[in-house]
């Protein structure tokens, strides 16, 4: 590690906070001195293990953004492929995805062997002493065990060739996916790979449901066993202050009431009633407002038009959301309810198509009949909602 390496690594994303015109405050700064840090020992490793970093604190402090500027930095000096950043829901859905490959070709014949070790190891780091097994955490008995050859070998296929992996916005709601986090870990860390995590939740928080957190505490124990823990505490919620672009989600708006002329005023026409559309996703079907493809859309940007019953009210999930934002570079979601007054089912939804949305920089248009602060000030008790209001915040009103 040299100070000239540390300097480059600085420069790089304050250079990036000033494109986007800002610049960081002091608790910013220290984390960014801790992930420069970071950087140096893993361009620099010979010989010992690096340790990696895990990042909580409150919504809107800037975790996301500058793991991600650093992240970004240092993938320029590691091979091609040795840094990957997944968010929490491409994880888990694309972890539940090669799992259900690797059935499917275990059905049609022998899986060839992954090779000796698992995974490739890190580049340039030595693996680290095989982790002990945690106490195994068994699943609650209505869910089916996966068999743990299956499970392995698709963990595999997603770190192999990795030297960095950067969980970013990680949480923990659903039992089976604390299960699927132990075993990456497990088998991340005994691969030599460094693990980089950003959160609302201190690690001793996730799956915060006393019933089911015991399922997370293996995986807790290995990210307190590989990982610093670092906050980064304060007052200040940026995302309420403005002036980072009106770029992807951030181009978005809250519109209320929601008439033509403020949907006109954003370029916008609403859809008549005979635009009804089919959007699929693998072999479900949604009927939604209307779809415009390019050319058909201001900007030409492919839209999505959905009522928020039609989003929230109704069996979609998290697949849906991710395939539909890669799809659509912009939603308008309109009639937005306050979330008090819906059940859990579409509280919990829509709160992930937020996050969805804003991993994916996809532009948000809301249409409601509450203007934004009613709205953020009528939430229920929910895991993330803290989270979804932060992000509203960039909108604009």
């Amino acid at each position: 590690m040299t100070s000239r390496r540390l300097d480059r690594t600085r420069r790089a994303v304050e250079a990036a906070a000033a494109r986007e015109g800002f610049s960081l405050d002091a608790r910013q700064s220290a984390l960014l001195d801790r992930l420069a840090r970071l950087g140096g020992e893993l361009v620099g490793a010979r010989r010992r293990p690096v340790r990696g970093l895990y990042v909580w604190g409150p919504a809107g402090r800037g975790k996301s953004w500058l793991a991600g500027a650093f992240f970004a930095a240092l993938a320029q000096e590691l091979p091609a492929g040795a840094a990957r950043r997944v968010h929490v829901y491409d994880l888990f859905r694309e972890l539940h995805a090669a799992i259900h490959a690797q059935r499917v070709s275990a059905l049609a014949g022998p899986r060839p062997a992954v090779g000796q070790g698992g995974p490739t190891r890190g580049w340039r780091t030595r693996p680290a002493p095989p982790t002990p097994d945690p106490a195994a955490a068994a699943a609650p008995e209505d869910s089916p065990a996966p068999r743990p050859g299956t499970v392995d070998a698709a963990i595999d296929d997603l770190l192999r060739g990795t030297t960095l992996l950067y969980l970013d916005e990680l949480h923990l709601h659903d039992t089976g996916d604390a299960t699927l986090l132990t075993r990456l870990l497990r088998r991340a860390f005994e691969a030599g790979v460094v693990v980089l995590a950003t959160s609302n939740y201190e690690p001793g928080t996730l799956l915060p449901n006393p019933l089911w957190h015991h399922l997370a505490e293996p995986g807790i124990a290995l990210l307190r066993a590989h990982l610093d823990v670092v906050e980064l505490a304060g007052p200040t919620d940026y995302r309420a202050l403005g002036g980072r672009g009106r770029t992807g989600f951030g181009a978005g708006s809250w519109l209320h009431p929601g008439t033509t002329a403020q949907l006109a005023d954003r370029g916008l026409v609403a859809p008549d009633r005979g635009s009804r559309a089919v959007v699929r996703t693998g072999t479900r079907s949604f009927d939604v407002t209307a779809v415009r493809a390019d050319g058909e859309a201001r900007d030409s940007v492919p839209e999505l038009w959905v009522t928020f019953d039609d989003l929230a009210g109704r069996t979609t999930s998290t697949l849906e959301y991710l395939d539909w934002a890669a799809r659509f570079g912009r939603w308008v979601v309109t009639d937005v309810a306050l979330l008090i007054d819906v059940d859990r089912e579409a509280q919990q939804r829509f709160i992930a198509v937020v996050d969805v949305l804003v991993d994916a920089d996809v532009e948000l248009v809301v249409t409601s009949p509450h203007d934004l602060a009613t709205f953020r000030g009528a939430l229920p008790d929910r895991p993330d909602a803290f989270r979804m209001t932060s992000r509203l915040l960039l909108l604009a009103g």
